[in-house]
């Protein structure tokens, strides 16, 4: 059956990666390794071998976000459907699945040219993380990713992909960031216009914690720390999440967020918070020019 299960990985080029894989390590607390070949960083936050990789390159670019299909009946399936669609994708490489210690994959564009790879396999790493301060990550749990037009976007990962609509946040007329589901988490995925100038990005990437104190704990290592923090601590009117911000060196941020809500599919009713709304309950804002919401 052709479902999306999850988000599981997301995959970055940046220009300075020594200085991300110091702020991973320093900031962040993430244990950060590099490929045998030198090549890619891995950041990992949780039991899997990763959940970001991050490759040098000339300026910050998304390369792919991988999502969990199951297994390689369902990914057939999959090629048959895109197929179908219209869309063209292409087959991953045997060094590609090395990289991404994964089984395979497909890879194809969304309608803003953000790489999306169908996956299956994800290797898991049989050790405990060791993490740089007192911290405890659950999962990768959603992106927000810019785009051209969110409505479009809408039509794509829900008419294409299957993604469920968990509701629309209108924060101005301009800005209407939308929140779409592949499992019970109110969101996998979620997106807003690009700011004027800007093109479609990497926004940020949502780690869950164990536990309110990680947020807490997290907020104020950084702040000490004089890390740039974007926004938080602070909780969502939607989802929420009680959440912190911090940019990293890799032109996106992290978010580490608690008490992310679960959705019922046999009950939730997709709901348009209106013009006004905010995205932080408790009244915060934007704190580091670092950190764009566009």
């Amino acid at each position: 059956m052709t479902t999306i299960h999850d988000i599981m990985q997301v995959g970055v080029g940046i220009p300075d990666r020594d200085r991300f894989e110091n702020f991973a390590r320093d900031m962040l607390g993430f244990p950060a390794s590099r490929s045998p070949d030198g090549k890619v960083t891995y950041v990992r936050p949780d039991q899997y071998q990763h959940r970001i990789a991050a490759c040098t390159a000339p300026e910050p670019v998304l390369r792919y976000i991988g999502f969990d299909v199951g297994g390689p009946q369902q990914l057939a399936e999959w090629e048959i459907k895109l197929t179908a669609q219209g869309i063209h994708w292409r087959h991953s490489s045997p060094e590609e699945c090395v990289e991404r210690h994964v089984g395979n994959f497909i890879e194809f564009k969304d309608p803003d040219g953000h790489p999306l790879a169908l996956s299956y396999g994800f290797e898991v790493d049989k050790e405990p993380v060791r993490y740089t301060r007192d911290l405890s990550v659950l999962r990768l749990g959603h992106v927000l990713l810019t785009v051209e037009d969110t409505q479009r976007t809408h039509d794509f990962y829900t008419g294409v992909l299957g993604f469920r609509l968990s509701d629309w946040v209108y924060v101005d007329d301009n800005i209407r960031l939308c929140f779409l589901r592949c499992n019970e988490r109110h969101h996998s995925m979620a997106f807003a216009p690009c700011m004027p100038g800007k093109s479609p990005r990497l926004q940020h990437v949502m780690l869950e914690v164990e536990s309110l104190d990680d947020v807490m704990r997290s907020y104020h290592f950084l702040r000490m720390h004089k890390a740039p923090i974007g926004m938080g601590p602070g909780r969502h009117p939607n989802c929420h999440t009680i959440h912190v911000y911090v940019q990293t060196p890799g032109g996106f941020a992290v978010e580490f967020g608690w008490g992310h809500r679960r959705l019922d599919d046999a009950t939730h009713q997709p709901i348009v918070y209106p013009i006004g709304s905010p995205v932080d309950i408790w009244g915060g804002d934007i704190q580091s020019p670092e950190f764009e919401l566009g």
